[in-house]
């Protein structure tokens, strides 16, 4: 049973150092759209209108 265990483990380890290279790097590259992606979609939204301050007779506020 420990000696399954182990082997499991073993397994496992190989296999994570093996992929973890191309799971970094699906990461990477879904982060990457992520941000492009919502980006564009704040740059679709209408912008509110800039108001001016407009000054008030005798300089006050």
């Amino acid at each position: 049973m420990n000696y399954d265990v182990a082997g499991l483990v073993l397994a496992i380890a190989a296999a994570a150092r093996s992929y973890a290279p191309d799971v970094w790097f699906l990461v990477r590259r879904l982060l990457g759209a992520g941000v492009r992606i919502g980006a564009s979609a704040l740059s679709d939204q209408p912008q509110p209108p800039v108001t001016t301050a407009t000054p008030t007779p005798g300089g006050r506020r």
